[in-house]
């Protein structure tokens, strides 16, 4: 018996053009409102009175973790405005800071469990069944929570296209849009967390590490970043008895703003195979954390031999896993300043 195998090409070609629906919309986006989304929203979080700045006091009334994604912000111009109409931007995404209804209900849960083929890509085994997305919008080469707060030491946004609480333009984008990574694909998570699951889709966390190296931009610390890298590398093997870290939630969310979740960096080259891992975690959470605070955050996929990738500029294209981590970097990056062209593998 002939048993047919799946036409990756036809699939491939459909991720291709998924990225660039996401393309339209960022420029449509950006049309009208003289900037492209924000990696994450503002919106208000039901518990005020445990989280905010150091010093500060209510009425600090934003959320900063279950925000809502670039993607969800987009919808309009993706031919989604059903979906749109159906949010309820007086509260955050999910979670205990999103708004409750009778019996804890999230007000938005009929929102971020629907499935939108627009997020998913067709090659990604998991990616429908325990997360929803497939896609991520780039925060370059910043290795900490990419956030903007009044009031917070550290925070400065990202060296990418976004971040959480604040929007770039194309005005910002001064290494220019043909040279700075929009979107890229990644691997969704298969959902098992904490239970040695070693499937490439999942990251880990708790690894340790130093965390002088989670810093705005990691050309700054480079060493450090890549000795971080190999110690989750290390861990995510089953001979290092470590599973017990493995968290199976990439791509969780495809409406929450956070890394993991709908956000990815450069640090990691495309199906990093020398940090043979898709998130990088270092501190110790525990088991059931999400990829928010992670060091890395890698672009990842099925298709043979790397990548599809958005620009800045809407165009839509593949990069091959064997690109320089130089190159990878500085395609990653806003406004570095690099000189180098987007076709350079």
């Amino acid at each position: 018996m002939v048993v047919a195998r799946p036409n990756q090409a036809a699939r491939r070609a459909q991720c291709v053009n998924n990225l660039k629906q996401l393309g339209l919309g960022l420029h449509n986006y950006h049309q009208s409102t003289n900037s492209f989304p924000m990696g994450g929203s503002m919106n208000p979080r039901d518990n005020i009175s445990t989280y905010g700045p150091t010093g500060a006091s209510p009425p600090y009334v934003y959320d900063d973790w279950c925000v809502w994604s670039a993607g969800a912000l987009m919808l309009p111009y993706l031919e989604q405005q059903p979906m749109y109409s159906a949010i309820n931007f007086s509260w955050a995404c999910e979670g205990s800071d999103a708004g409750q209804l009778n019996g804890g209900t999230n007000t938005n849960s009929t929102v971020y469990n629907t499935n939108l083929n627009l997020f998913q890509c067709p090659s990604d085994p998991f990616v429908g069944k325990y997360s929803n997305n497939s896609y991520y919008a780039c925060f370059g080469t910043s290795t900490w929570m990419p956030d903007f707060f009044t009031g917070w030491t550290n925070q400065q946004g990202s060296t990418g296209l976004f971040a959480i609480w604040t929007a770039y333009g194309i005005r910002d984008c001064t290494d220019g849009t043909s040279n700075t990574i929009a979107y890229s694909e990644g691997l969704a998570g298969n959902g098992q967390n904490g239970t040695g699951s070693y499937y490439i889709g999942n990251g880990i966390i708790g690894t340790g590490g130093n965390t002088n190296n989670k810093v705005y931009d990691a050309n700054t610390v480079q060493a450090g970043v890549l000795s971080d890298l190999q110690l989750c590398a290390n861990a995510f093997k089953p001979s290092s008895g470590q599973g017990g870290n493995i968290t199976g939630r990439r791509g969780f969310r495809w409406a929450e703003g956070i890394p993991g979740f709908t956000m990815f960096n450069t640090i990691q080259t495309p199906n990093d195979t020398t940090y043979n891992v898709n998130a990088c975690r270092i501190d110790a959470c525990g088991n059931g954390c999400n990829l928010d605070q992670s060091e890395s955050i890698r672009a990842s996929s099925a298709h043979s031999g790397g990548v599809n990738a958005c620009m800045a500029d809407g165009s839509v294209r593949f990069f091959k896993n064997s690109i320089s981590r130089n190159t990878w970097w500085a395609l990653g990056t806003r406004a570095n300043n690099e000189v180098i062209s987007s076709d350079a593998q």
